[in-house]
């Protein structure tokens, strides 16, 4: 009879635990699901930490681009100023020699004028001369 009563207490037990060990079992499977779901979450948190590392890399980057872009920019800007200076001060040079060249041809278009003026004078004077002396001759 112990022996029954053993056997009734573990069946009565093993009914009045059933609910009680499949509620364990969810429990751990849901535990299973949270530890994977928190894996999950830890690899996805790891990768996003490595995508910002790279974005705050590339973004440096971008930022020495930038940066010498600017100094390129910069340089750039005094070399296109010095060039203008001079391409002025060339232009002020040509056009004080373009003033002198043209005072130069004005001068000499007067002088060649002035002497036109001379040997016409000189040319009417000496068929003059040439008439008198056929006439003379006559």
């Amino acid at each position: 009879m112990a022996q029954e009563l053993i056997e009734l207490f573990r069946s009565v037990l093993k009914e009045e635990l059933q609910p009680v060990h499949e509620r364990l079992g969810r429990l751990e499977e849901g535990q299973l699901r949270l530890e994977e779901n928190q894996l999950r979450l830890e690899e996805r948190q790891q990768r996003l930490e490595e995508r910002q590392q790279r974005l705050e890399e590339q973004q440096q980057r971008l930022e020495e681009r930038q940066q010498r872009w600017e100094e390129k920019l910069d340089n750039f800007l005094i070399e296109t100023r010095s060039h203008f200076k001079k391409i002025e001060e060339e232009l002020a040079e040509h056009r004080r020699m373009f003033e002198l060249l043209s005072n130069d041809w004005r001068n000499a278009k007067i002088d060649i004028d002035y002497l036109s003026a001379k040997t016409g004078k000189h040319d009417a004077e000496i068929h003059q001369i040439k008439k008198r002396l056929e006439l003379q001759q006559l």
